[in-house]
């Protein structure tokens, strides 16, 4: 066939489809794809005609690429599905599956879902981990489904990690958790080093296609194998503790087990100062991070900063006492050292001309309409402004600068926004800037920053926080709060070209940059030291006396006020529950176990209600209830009926040790369970609450919580 311009690839390649000429149709439809690389209904014909061929590895590469474009569409993932099952990859395909499933592809996944779960099951049988270190790069994972390059924590985390990838005597593994939900809670999966490297490097280069980004994350995760980790072991959590996969939930087993837990901190802007985030971040923050302070054994930061913040953190909130010290952070770019520089095409027109630079996220609290201002202020004076380039993608609490934006065009066209600039891309925007800006109102460290000395260009920056720490004196400071602090110091820097050059040259002459190399040697000295320190018994969460909690507000936050928000309250199903859901949470296995922490003293008398929901696994069996110390004395059955017959069931006993309660559930008899691979839903729980006999006040409290969201009770 004689191709042309005039050729629709389009419809010749859906013709030869139909007439099974696959090797014609990868052709039209690869032209097609070439001029019109978003279509995704096309990048799922040209899987179907490779698939046809045999060639499963680039019809799994043309499926994601459908994915990536539509990830809201079902028919991408599940042809993917389909491809990685035929290739043997079946956690992968796993996920994909049920991916199509959420996305309404329920009529053609009936059993298959499940089959492939029972398959995994029985092929994932972890070893246990020798490793001095495990690493989590979770969020890494997590983030680079969504974002094609990397943006701050994660960028250091692929700086410390390809640190330690060089270090050949370090004895560590990389870990994710589990997104495909086959293995038993706690397990981890450990990725190849080889594939681990490939994928950071490749995503630090000069240029990054989604479509080979997204088949490295995807064979970094095929190749990885379940393991546990116990004594001797100590998992660093690299990132976002909060989020990502990264929950409490998923490393606690490894805790109970003998394992150490290492948290990185970035920074706790979320608790103290939440004006600046997102309400779902505050939330989530607040909570993990109660959460872990119950849990870790110590704490590292990324600056001074941080540090004293976590340890007034930990005094005001009068939680145990934690061991914390700081790493800061390079200045230096992470990835390969020999990276060019390449003028991004979205910047054409400034390429010979002055500007000025602004590189992070841009939300609220990094103040970018203190720049639009002063910029403003500075153009009334008569000073010839240059551009500002604000580079970095958009976040929350910016209704304001976007308001500022539109109703000024942009201040006249001298405000560009870009984002996902490759680091070679970013490497020539900082070198080319006349100076930077970082005006932000609080940051953890302030990376930007140290990226910028590193170019050699000047930077103002807020006087704020850990900024200080990074800039020292190389940096002119401005008050972010006072717009006519920032006017001052730009109108010299753009009048004074004999002072911007000398400010230049001190940087260039005198600043010394740190590298990752002194990072990742930091990070695993302070590792080292407090790996001498015996390991940390988990604290146990408190439960208020005549206060209720409902596992159902985990999955559906929205309505959680107040103190309610910082309450670590998801540790008291973390080990022994599912996953909570809007109801509440089912019960794993055959047995189960609630502690909880109370003002009481040991051997004093509790009443404990608590509203349970039967499950279709239960049967005929009875579910025995104990509440007690360390060694639960009394006990009581419950069946079917009784759960169905009454609201509210009240068991009674003492408190433990510390004021510690402690109830077990245990089921007597024989699970019905409908198939082999189904989760035995026997016993959900839905509501508890407790209280001393002897305050009526509280349990009324209790009892009312319960009418409100029963509309009855009758206690037993």
């Amino acid at each position: 066939m004689v191709w042309s311009k005039s050729v629709n690839h389009k419809k010749v390649g859906d013709a030869l489809r139909d007439a099974g000429q696959w090797k014609k149709a990868e052709e039209a439809y690869r032209r097609h794809l070439k001029t019109d690389p978003n279509d995704a209904g096309i990048w799922v014909q040209y899987g179907h005609v490779l698939r046809e061929q045999g060639k499963l590895d680039q019809a799994e590469i043309a499926y994601e690429s459908s994915t990536s474009i539509a990830p809201h569409e079902p028919d991408g993932w599940l042809q993917l599905g389909y491809t990685l099952k035929d290739s043997g990859k079946l956690a992968a395909a796993l996920e994909a599956l049920r991916q199509a499933d959420l996305n309404g592809a329920h009529d053609q996944l009936e059993g298959l879902i499940a089959d492939l779960s029972r398959t995994l099951k029985l092929k994932a049988r972890p070893t246990t981990s020798t490793c001095r270190y495990l690493f989590s790069v979770q969020d890494v994972f997590a983030y680079l489904k969504a974002h094609s390059t990397l943006s701050g924590m994660q960028r250091v985390q692929a700086g410390l990690v390809l640190q330690f990838l060089r270090n050949a005597s370090l004895d560590c593994g990389y870990v994710i958790t589990d997104a495909s939900s086959v293995l038993e809670r706690g397990t981890l999966w450990q990725l190849s080093t080889e594939h681990l490297r490939s994928l950071l490097e490749y995503s630090l280069g000069d240029r990054v296609e989604l479509v080979r980004l997204r088949r490295l994350l995807a064979i970094a995760e095929q190749n990885a194998h379940p393991i546990t980790a116990g004594p001797g072991t100590t998992v660093a959590l690299l990132g976002a503790f909060w989020g990502h996969g990264n929950s409490v939930e998923h490393f606690l087993p490894a805790k109970r087990a003998g394992a150490r837990i290492a948290l990185f901190v970035y920074d706790l802007i979320p608790v103290s100062h939440p004006e600046y985030c997102d309400p779902a971040l505050v939330r989530e923050f607040t909570a993990a991070l109660h959460e872990w302070c119950l849990v870790c054994d110590y704490i590292l930061t990324i600056s001074e900063f941080t540090r004293v913040s976590v340890e007034r953190f930990l005094s005001e909130q009068d939680l145990q006492q934690i061991p914390v010290a700081s790493v800061p952070l390079a200045h230096t770019l992470p990835g390969p050292a020999n990276l060019g520089k390449i003028w991004p095409k979205s910047l054409l027109g400034l390429k010979d001309r002055e500007y000025v630079a602004y590189v992070s996220t841009i939300e609220g609290r990094k103040n970018h309409s203190y720049v639009v201002h002063a910029w403003r202020q500075l153009m009334a004076q008569g000073i010839d402004v240059p551009d500002l380039v604000f580079v970095g993608r958009m976040g929350w609490r910016v209704n304001g600068l976007m308001e500022l934006l539109d109703g000024t065009n942009n201040l006249g066209g001298r405000v560009h926004v870009v984002h996902d600039l490759t680091d070679a891309e970013l490497s020539a925007v900082y070198e080319n800037s006349l100076f930077t800006v970082f005006t932000s109102m609080v940051e953890g460290w302030g990376l930007p920053v140290g990226e910028s000395l590193l170019h050699g260009t000047p930077c103002v920056a807020s006087s704020t926080s850990a900024i200080p720490e990074v800039g020292d004196d190389f940096v002119d400071y401005i008050d972010p709060l006072s717009v006519t602090d920032g006017v001052a110091v730009f109108e010299r820097l753009l009048t004074d070209r004999s002072y911007l050059a000398e400010r230049r040259r001190n940087i260039v002459e005198n600043f010394k940059a740190r590298d990752w190399d002194e990072v990742a040697a930091t990070f695993l000295g302070h590792l080292q030291k407090m790996e001498q320190l015996p390991p940390r018994e988990p604290d146990v969460p408190p439960l208020q006396e005549g206060h209720l909690f409902r596992p159902g507000d985990i999955a559906n936050p929205d309505g959680l006020l107040g103190d309610h928000i910082a309450l670590p309250n998801r540790l008291l199903v973390a080990e022994h529950f599912q996953r909570p859901e809007a109801f509440g949470a089912w019960m794993t296995g055959p047995s189960g176990e609630i502690r909880f922490k109370t003002d009481l003293s040991e051997g004093e008398a509790v009443n404990l209600y608590l509203k349970l929901r039967s499950g279709p696994a239960l049967g005929t069996s009875a579910i025995k209830l104990s509440l007690g110390g360390r060694h639960p004395t009394n006990a009581r059955p419950l069946g079917d009926h009784d759960l169905q017959r009454s609201s509210l069931v009240k068991v009674q006993g003492d408190a433990g040790p510390g004021g510690v309660c402690r109830l077990v559930l245990e089921i007597e008899g024989t699970e019905d369970a409908p198939s082999e691979d189904a989760v035995a839903f026997c016993v959900g729980l839905e509501a508890l609450g407790y209280a001393r006999p002897s305050n009526l006040t509280a349990r009324t409290d209790i009892l009312e919580a319960f009418s409100f969201i029963m509309g009855s009770y009758a206690p037993e």
